[in-house]
């Protein structure tokens, strides 16, 4: 839910992971020992000046892949705007698809250094190693669809690490949201608190949840994604922090920093981290499960 910054390392990086695909230049696709197409970089890059040369004379595959979002978008309204001039045709989608399919996903998720999804902070995104294999607990979304747009199949802003619950919402939806790699949902939105009945604060019941915003991609960021029903069920967690914030009051944290700062923990913060369940920073909250949920709900009640 934090913005995620796009270095020139990982444009870098990620340009060599896709271009590892071609074996000597070439990409092919083979089925039943049959050759469905092979292609060289070059060729790819002759398809692309014959489609979008008068969006822009220079484009070529390698720039394409690790191109920012505002030319991205760009592209897309061209190719909107002249789709039945530009269509591509069936092998010449498979050449971006199987680019796609042959991604090593792992990898590119791990040079974002991603941990939870990005567009709601409910569910871990690691990696994990099975055999010699490195295997992706996430799931990458195509922000623009690769159905309609298949030459964006491979472009690094076009690939949100998302779980499997939000890719699914989303899926070829194309509405006016945020982007990880644009805008911070956690700048735009917050969780507020209310508390319905403040003398049964062990029930569920006692607390309602909900996000307030006044930006429109992130209203629609919510109803996408389902947010505010998701959360619901996350009242636990709720209320944990409504009990610690009874139980550590001021002078009980003093107490505990000077018996045990620099050894239990490094310093305030830390504590707070250890108190609230999850990281509160602004910078951190994307490291955690709920991190935003716990940062809002935990400044709201004086905890951060």
């Amino acid at each position: 839910m934090t913005k995620v910054k796009i270095t020139k390392n990982i444009e870098d990086e990620f340009k060599k992971l896709v271009l590892s695909i071609f074996r000597n230049g070439i990409l092919e696709k083979k089925e039943k020992n049959k050759i469905i197409f092979s292609i060289k970089q070059d060729e790819i890059d002759r398809l692309l000046q014959k489609k979008f040369k008068d969006f822009d004379a220079q484009i070529s595959f390698e720039k394409l892949i690790v191109s920012n979002l505002e030319y991205i978008r760009d592209l897309k309204k061209f190719y909107d705007k002249n789709r039945k001039r530009f269509e591509f045709k069936k092998v010449e989608k498979e050449y971006f698809l199987t680019l796609y399919e042959r991604l090593k996903k792992p990898e590119y998720i791990e040079l974002l250094g991603i941990t939870t999804c990005l567009y709601c902070n409910r569910n871990y995104a690691f990696n994990f190693a099975k055999g010699s294999k490195l295997n992706a607990t996430a799931q990458l979304d195509h922000f623009f669809d690769k159905k309609d747009y298949p030459f964006l199949a491979v472009c690094l802003y076009n690939l949100v690490p998302s779980c499997s619950t939000c890719n699914q919402r989303k899926s070829t939806k194309q509405v006016n949201i945020l982007h990880p790699f644009e805008d911070s949902f956690d700048k735009k939105a917050r969780f507020k608190l209310n508390i319905k009945d403040s003398r049964f604060y062990y029930s569920k019941d006692s607390v309602d949840l909900e996000f307030e915003t006044n930006d429109e991609k992130a209203k629609n960021s919510i109803e996408v994604f389902n947010l505010n029903n998701l959360y619901k069920n996350h009242k636990d967690i709720v209320l944990e922090l409504i009990q610690k914030q009874a139980m550590y009051n001021d002078s009980y944290i003093d107490e505990l920093l000077k018996e045990y700062e620099g050894t239990l923990f490094k310093n305030k913060e830390d504590l707070q981290r250890l108190i609230s369940g999850g990281y509160i920073s602004d910078d951190e909250i994307g490291k955690r499960p709920l991190s935003k949920l716990i940062k809002d709900i935990a400044n709201e009640l004086g905890l951060g």
